[in-house]
């Protein structure tokens, strides 16, 4: 899977913090480091959202609203979700890859596919992720359902991926 840095996903992302929970239907395209990704749904304030871009800057869009330009997708969910989330290690932690320059734990099954992967991220917060429901795709399996869970000051935070669809672009 390393050697597929082209690639989309398309599903559900569910999260919930504390007593909060939302579901939106998420479309990533992911083109070496560019991203452009579609959320529908009561993503807490987001709405529907196209975030386009890559770790050197992203541009979100709204609808009926002016594009806006944050230095990263870390500022989009701290700055409009209210929490700290370390979004760039996504692309990774996605396909059940470590976020590179971190340190991660791992656990496989009989077959040799990834059940959990523990990483620190480089604020020092643990994040626990767990994989399964792996789907066939151009002879690699690929997680169809992706949790991730850490605890923070003010509660828990779980995002779950349910993925319908995964397709490799080649490189």
């Amino acid at each position: 899977m390393l050697a597929h840095a082209n690639w989309r996903l398309e599903g559900r992302l569910a999260i919930r913090q504390g007593n909060d929970s939302s579901t939106v239907t998420i479309d990533w395209h992911q083109h070496d480091e560019r991203f452009d990704i579609t959320l529908r749904g009561s993503l807490l304030p987001l709405g529907s959202t196209r975030l386009q871009g890559s770790d050197a800057g992203l541009v979100l869009e709204r609808a009926g609203q002016a594009p806006v330009q944050l230095p990263n997708l870390q500022a989009l969910t701290r700055d409009y979700l209210n929490f700290d989330f370390p979004a760039g290690n996504l692309q990774y932690w996605v396909r059940g890859l470590p976020a590179p320059g971190l340190r991660a734990g791992t656990e496989l099954d009989a077959a040799n596919l990834l059940l959990t992967l523990q990483q620190t991220d480089a604020e020092g917060q643990r994040w626990d992720l767990s994989y399964d429901r792996y789907l066939p795709v151009a002879g690699l399996p690929l997680p169809g359902r992706i949790r991730l869970s850490t605890a923070t000051a003010t509660g828990s935070l779980l995002l779950t991926f349910l993925v319908s669809d995964w397709q490799l672009s080649p490189p």
